[in-house]
Parts: C-alpha cells; sequence; structure tokens
C-alpha cells in the first residue's frame, strides 16, 4: 500500500495589469514589487507554508496578462486545496486588485505550466490616431499619425514565421541560443486607430515581441520597406532592429496545453 502524498499539485490561472509590477519574477530585494512576489505570497498565506511558482512565461515590467497559468506543489491537508472555489475567492482578494484569478484546481504531478505549454499567445495594441483615450493609455502604445499601413506590416511580419536564429529580436543573456519559431503573426486593424498585432510560438525569448513590433512600425510608417525585417534577421545584430516598443501595450493573451 503506497503512502498518502503529502502534497498536491495547483494549477492557478490569472490575469494582471503589469503597470505596477517590476515584471513577473521575484527579484532578491524584496523591496521590488513584482507579480511572482504578490502570488506566492497569498499562496502560501493559504498553504500555510512557503510556496514557489512556476510561471507558463514570465512578463517583463510593464507587460500585462490576461491568461497566464503557474503551478505550484503545496501541503495535501492545506486550506488551500480543501474548498478550490473558496481557496480562488480567498487568493484574488489577497493578490489585491491588480490581480484576478479565474481559476484554481489541482493537477496531476506530470503538468509543469512551462515545459507542458505548446503555444503562448502575446498581443500588442497599439493605436495611430491624433489621441487614445485616457482608459486604454495602460495597455495601448499610442504610436501616434501617421497611419500604419497595415498590408505593409504583414507583409514585414511574413518573414519572420517559421524557426529562425532571432538574435537581431532578442536580449541575449549569457550565451543563450535565440532559435525560437513562430507559429503565427498577424496584424490587423481593428478600428480606426487601432492596430493589434498577434504573435504566437512555443516560446519566446527576452524582448523578442516587443522588438518585432517596433520593426513592424517602422515599416508600417514607410521608414522601411518589407524586404528590410527579412535583411535585420539575417543580420543576427541585435542593434540591427533599432528601438523597441514600449512595454505597456503587450500583453500574454493565453498559453495552449495539450
Amino acid at each position: 500500500m503506497s503512502a498518502p502524498e503529502t502534497t498536491v499539485r495547483v494549477r492557478v490561472d490569472l490575469a494582471y495589469d503589469g503597470g505596477g509590477f517590476r515584471g513577473w519574477a521575484r527579484q532578491r530585494d524584496a523591496a521590488v514589487r513584482t507579480v511572482q512576489a504578490v502570488v506566492d505570497d497569498a499562496l502560501a498565506t493559504l498553504a500555510q507554508a512557503p510556496v514557489d511558482t512556476t510561471v507558463a512565461g514570465r512578463t517583463d515590467a510593464g507587460v500585462h496578462a490576461d491568461r497566464q497559468v503557474v503551478h505550484c506543489d503545496v501541503p495535501a491537508g492545506c486550506r488551500l486545496v480543501a474548498d478550490l472555489e473558496r481557496a480562488r475567492e480567498a487568493l484574488d482578494a489577497l493578490c489585491g486588485p491588480e490581480i484576478t484569478v479565474w481559476r484554481v484546481r489541482r493537477v496531476p504531478r506530470a503538468f509543469d505550466a512551462r515545459f507542458s505549454a505548446r503555444q503562448r499567445r502575446y498581443r500588442y495594441r497599439i493605436c495611430d490616431a491624433v489621441a487614445l483615450h485616457p482608459l486604454e493609455r495602460h495597455r495601448t502604445w499610442h504610436a501616434g499619425l501617421p497611419r500604419l499601413d497595415t498590408q505593409a506590416m504583414r507583409a514585414g511580419g511574413h518573414h519572420l514565421v517559421g524557426e529562425h536564429d532571432f538574435s537581431s529580436f532578442c536580449r541575449r543573456a549569457g550565451d543563450q541560443h535565440l532559435v525560437r519559431r513562430i507559429d503565427e503573426l498577424a496584424v490587423r486593424r481593428r478600428s480606426a486607430g487601432l492596430v493589434t498585432v498577434d504573435v504566437a510560438g512555443k516560446a519566446f525569448c527576452h524582448q523578442m515581441v516587443r522588438s518585432i513590433v517596433g520593426a513592424l512600425v517602422r515599416v508600417g510608417r514607410a521608414r522601411r520597406d518589407p524586404h528590410w525585417v527579412a535583411e535585420v534577421l539575417a543580420a543576427r545584430d541585435r542593434q540591427a532592429v533599432g528601438d523597441i516598443a514600449p512595454p505597456h501595450g503587450l500583453t500574454l493573451s493565453g498559453v495552449v496545453y495539450t
């Protein structure tokens, strides 16, 4: 007869406004406010034990999430797993108004929020109108006029779909390899003053999506032609891409699991 489990694995689906945080990852300096620090502390309160979460996709300072996923292991008999719906309500309250907890559930030990993910989806919002509604200012980059040529942006983005070395579009950490695969890249005009760039792939490197958006905006403003994006990709040089888009326009919109 096998011994009873002392811990269980829990999955938490959440969203957050990243504007007031220095990114997802907990920092050594406890005074630095991060999403993970808030979530881990709230989980620890309910579990009555230290908790360390694993996240589907780390987000940078100022970046938001509509559908972020984390997992953690907690004591089997703790308050957190005794009533999952009440635990969701309590966790949502403990995390504060900038974080929403959508769901808390038990998952098999084999589930890993990071390594079980098959695809991550990001959306970047750009306003190319003369003015931006104040309620949108925290999640939309007000790039302003001239109006973006979305057809040219789509043509430029076409060069990035597939598996490539994205060294030109990523901030390298040590000897990190920067080969990634983009499954989808869509540029759409949602309204007269709103353009979105949706990017999907299994994994992304640091600042990759924001660098892609920055390059596509140059194309959309006719400062570069669409083929220039292919030249930047081939250069494998971080300096080739130029300025990147600001973080507040970027949102992790979803994580896909099997």
